[in-house]
């Protein structure tokens, strides 16, 4: 039996509590969080099994109980977590992204090679049938070595201007948290590290200078497109683990969507990494959900996306088939379409057999670093090398 630690009990932290009771060699051992009022609401509100609880790393460390600790708190506060764990010896999960600074992702790395523990980072998308298809055929080299590659995301993602990923010292932006996760799968397929990044980016629809508190004591919310009316139970739930605990710490979830924010919602990004290979990434937060994505190499193409679901096309130059379809299972609905319980399969076997097999800290830093890059050439106009950030081995 793993025994697992959560610190943070946000949705994420929530996520995995759940995730757990489908795995019988896992057990969630203790949660700790540093607000009292918010843990002891969402244990109450979202029914927690038994459990140890904290309010500090330290107190969950030194108690000697658990063989993992997942950390699952918002981003800005990853790398000092993280390095407590690894220096008192425990193994760690980070859910994504690995940390939003080249300061703190450097720590972690360092903190990371002088530890013997393993080291998790929450790719799940990587368990996304479509990703894993998609990493089979382009790593037999059915177009041969990848050479160009392009994605667009079109996120509805109103949802992160309510809270504080907003908010670049808080989440570095949101092509560091959101945008790592298709970062990290473009990483995968291409197989190398990045070098160069140039991007540009801004704010189209969110953002301004409204100043209600939330939806739920605006006076415009008859009008707004994006209001959120919530029901009597959702107030409730709102009320009791954030409105009520924000007394602690100030932290809310209900922000204006049209009020103050100094991050973009959305980005376009030319990578060069260096196997030579060059990927144009684009990423907004005010779409619809279509998605797509593709990699050009010496022998053909390979496609998926919205307009083709749970597909993937290869067109290959010289072979008799030019064409060939995939298709690909579908997604279940529930933990990130399966992808949650997939990578916890993993991540036990990983530890009772010794040999890992999720993504660790440096797949964490190759996807982050791209992010925090991004942000610094839109703000200063121009390409940012990646050796600038970071000594380039602690990518390799």
């Amino acid at each position: 039996m793993i025994k697992i630690g959560i610190v943070g009990t946000g949705d994420r932290g929530t996520s995995f509590v759940r995730a757990a009771e489908h795995i019988p060699e896992m057990k969630i051992e203790a949660v700790v969080d540093t607000n009292p009022i918010r843990m002891e609401a969402v244990i109450k509100h979202h029914h927690y099994p038994p459990v140890k609880k904290f309010n500090n790393l330290d107190d969950l460390l030194d108690a000697n109980i658990v063989d993992v600790v997942f950390i699952t708190t918002p981003d800005w506060t990853h790398s000092e977590l993280i390095t407590k764990c690894l220096e008192k010896g425990y193994h760690v999960f980070c859910d994504k992204p690995l940390a939003i600074t080249p300061a703190q992702i450097k720590e972690i790395l360092i903190a990371a090679n002088k530890s013997s523990k393993m080291q998790f980072m929450g790719f799940n998308m990587r368990y996304n049938p479509l990703f894993t298809k998609l990493k089979e055929v382009t790593g037999n080299k059915d177009i041969g070595d990848i050479l160009t590659g392009w994605c667009y995301s079109g996120y509805q993602g109103d949802g992160y201007f309510r809270r504080w990923h907003k908010f670049k010292e808080k989440s570095g932006g949101l092509i560091v948290h959101k945008g790592c996760h298709i970062l990290d799968i473009i990483n995968w397929m291409v197989d190398s590290y990045p070098v160069e990044v140039y991007a540009t980016g801004g704010q189209k629809v969110f953002g301004g200078n409204k100043k209600w508190p939330g939806c739920h004591e605006c006076k415009e919310i008859e009008t707004c497109a994006y209001a959120r009316k919530l029901t009597d139970d959702q107030m409730k739930l709102l009320e009791d683990i954030y409105i009520k605990a924000a007394t602690v710490d100030g932290y809310t979830r209900n922000y204006c969507v049209f009020g103050p924010s100094d991050v973009p919602d959305h980005y376009l990004l030319i990578i060069d990494y260096a196997s030579g290979a060059r990927v144009i990434f684009e990423e907004i937060f005010f779409g619809t959900g279509l998605f797509y994505m593709g990699f050009a190499g010496e022998k053909g193409e390979i496609v998926t996306g919205s307009f083709i679901p749970d597909s993937i096309i290869v067109r290959k130059k010289f072979d008799r088939d030019k064409e060939k379809r995939y298709q690909v299972q579908k997604e279940t609905k529930e933990f990130h379409g399966g992808a949650d319980i997939y990578m916890l399969k993993d991540l036990i076997k990983s530890l009772e057999t010794g040999t890992q097999i999720l993504p660790g800290f440096k797949e964490g830093a190759r996807s982050a670093i791209i992010g925090v890059a991004a942000m610094i050439s839109i703000e200063q106009h121009k390409p940012v090398n990646i050796e600038q950030l970071l000594p380039i081995e602690l990518l390799q």
